[in-house]
Parts: structure tokens; C-alpha cells; sequence
């Protein structure tokens, strides 16, 4: 299905999607970035399907792949050349992907650290703010995913490769929703890690869901300490997550938030003041047989910035060597 310029498919690193699309090429400087920061491969992975291979090797019996491989090495040069215009020194592995792009990705993610994707390529509908193979990723990925936004202004600059990324640091907070669940916890202790290989703060999330209706309302004026004690639970959670994390990541300055408002559009927020918001796949709620919950969704659908969301080992398993 792949094929690289080394020939290898394991130990790929950070892998990023490129399509040559606006929001791709944020996604493979940000993956660099990623990459830089690891010590670790950057694999640039390019998946199209031409889809009139069938016609064409009917007319002209001949390698199906032909078209489909010209196009997506010509993406793969594109993503070159604007690694080399932006100075990037790390080591770069192409992969040409012939095929469905969702499926390849999540079959190279079992050999990746990270798989990073922009919000929207090429193939999409205008109107979408999330493209589909940002929106499948997550929920099948092997390894952990980031989407990464970039304004709409991006759209109006495709193809434009002199652009070039702000070098500046960004000292901004990784923000990390928590909650009881054992895909919430194994999110927090990958936020931490990123935390301290960025330098930067955590900021450990829990929504307190508003109390709504005219019995919640009824109820509270009865029992005007209730909110009170709520709020009193989640800070002491939050607390015993902060010194779980602080034993285990240490040398991360973290501090607790206690929020109120439903758990997505409380990440949504923490979205656009953080440098990277964390989920895990799914949380307490839901149906535990979905593959991505209902808040990983919605939050990625209508984030303010970069998202990751981090699968539980078990979801998927890992390939043997």
C-alpha cells in the first residue's frame, strides 16, 4: 500500500498527512516543530487515489498506481521544498500512500509516536469546519493525534510557500480536560510530558455541567451550599490528579481549574488561550463501545487551536516487532 524513500515503515516518528492544502502546510511546520523538539524523524506521509484508475487500465492496461503515485510524489516534492525554504535540519522520511488517506494514516500511525494533520485539505466541503480525515483520525489512530487549526485567512494563501513560520516561542499553557476515566488520566500524563518537553505550564481542566432547568434551579434555592460543595469536590480531584501527575512528570508547573459549563464547550474555550488542548478518546459519558466521545468530537470539530487526542494503549494495539 506504501512506499518510502528508505523503504522503512517502522520507527516513523512524527508522521504528518500532506496534501499540499493551506491547513497542511501549517500542520508540517508544526510537525517539525514537533519532530525538532523529540529528537525524533519527521515521516511527511501523502495518500491519494486516483479515481479513474479503473477506466485508465482498462483503455491502457498498466500499473494501477501510476497516476496515483505521480500525484502524491508530487505532493511529497512540494512538502520538500518548503521543509528546505523554512531551514528545517532534522531528519525527513516521504511516504507515498496509494489509497484512501484516513486508512493509510491509521495503519502508518501503528509505527509512529504522533500523527499530525491539519484541520481541512484539499478534498472537503466548503462549509465544513472539520475535514473528514481529521474527524476519523483520532478515532482510530494507534498513537496520539493532533489537528491543527490555522485561521480561515490561510485558504486565501494556497500554495503560497515563501511564507514563513513565526519563530518565536510559545510560552502559552498546554491545557488538559480530566475526569475519573482511565482514558482522562492517560491523557493528563502525555499533556504533562508535553508540558515539560515545551517548558511550559499544564493547566488541569474539570467542567462542572451548569445546572439547568426549573427543578435544578428549585433545587438549588433550597440547598444554596450545594454549588458550594460541587465546587469544593472537584478542586480536591483536581488536587489528588495534580500530585499523580507531579509524581510522575516532575518539574511541571501545574495548576487546577474548575469550570462551569458543559465538558466541550469548556475545552472549546480552553482552546483558544492554550497552545495545545488534550483529550483523551472517550471520557465517562457515552457509550464506552464509541471509539471517540461525544466531547473529543464536538471539540474537535470547533476548536480554536491545536488538539490532541490520546488513544488508551489497549484501544489499539501496537504492532510486534
Amino acid at each position: 500500500m506504501a512506499s518510502s524513500s528508505t523503504g522503512e515503515t517502522l520507527n516513523l516518528g512524527v508522521v504528518v498527512g500532506f496534501d499540499g492544502s493551506p491547513h497542511a502546510q501549517h500542520a508540517l511546520r508544526w510537525a517539525a516543530r514537533a519532530a525538532t523538539r523529540r529528537n525524533m524523524p519527521l515521516t511527511v506521509a501523502s495518500a491519494y487515489l486516483f479515481p479513474y484508475s479503473d477506466y485508465l487500465h482498462s483503455v491502457a492496461p498498466g500499473p494501477d498506481d501510476d497516476v496515483s503515485q505521480r500525484i502524491a510524489d508530487g505532493m511529497l516534492a512540494e512538502a520538500k521544498q518548503l521543509l528546505k525554504d523554512d531551514g528545517h535540519q532534522g531528519e525527513v522520511d516521504y511516504l507515498a500512500i496509494i489509497g484512501d488517506a484516513t486508512a493509510g494514516l491509521v495503519s502508518v500511525s501503528a509505527d509512529a509516536e504522533l500523527l499530525v494533520v491539519g484541520r481541512r485539505g484539499l478534498g472537503r466541503f466548503w462549509g465544513r469546519v472539520l475535514g473528514s480525515v481529521a474527524a476519523a483520525l483520532p478515532a482510530y489512530a494507534h498513537c496520539p493525534t493532533v489537528v491543527v487549526h490555522s485561521p480561515d485567512e490561510v485558504e486565501r494563501k494556497a500554495g503560497d510557500l515563501s511564507e514563513r513560520p513565526d519563530t518565536a516561542r510559545d510560552t502559552r499553557d498546554i491545557c488538559v480536560g480530566v475526569d475519573s476515566s482511565a482514558h482522562a488520566r492517560h491523557a493528563a500524563l502525555t499533556a504533562a510530558q508535553e508540558a515539560k518537553r515545551l517548558g511550559v505550564g499544564l493547566e488541569v481542566v474539570h467542567a462542572q455541567p451548569p445546572f439547568t432547568g426549573t427543578s435544578s434551579v428549585w433545587y438549588l434555592q433550597q440547598h444554596e451550599d450545594l454549588e458550594q460543595q460541587t465546587t469544593q469536590n472537584t478542586l480536591e480531584f483536581l488536587a489528588e490528579e495534580i500530585e499523580f501527575l507531579q509524581e510522575q512528570v516532575p518539574g511541571v508547573d501545574m495548576k487546577p481549574t474548575a469550570m462551569r459549563g458543559a465538558p466541550a464547550e469548556v475545552m472549546i474555550e480552553c482552546s483558544e488561550r492554550s497552545q495545545l488542548t488534550v483529550l483523551g478518546t472517550r471520557g465517562r459519558g457515552g457509550f464506552t463501545s464509541l471509539l471517540l466521545g461525544s466531547v473529543s468530537c464536538t471539540t474537535l470539530a470547533h476548536a480554536r487551536g491545536a488538539i490532541m487526542v490520546v488513544p488508551l494503549p489497549d484501544d489499539h494495539p501496537r504492532k510486534t516487532q
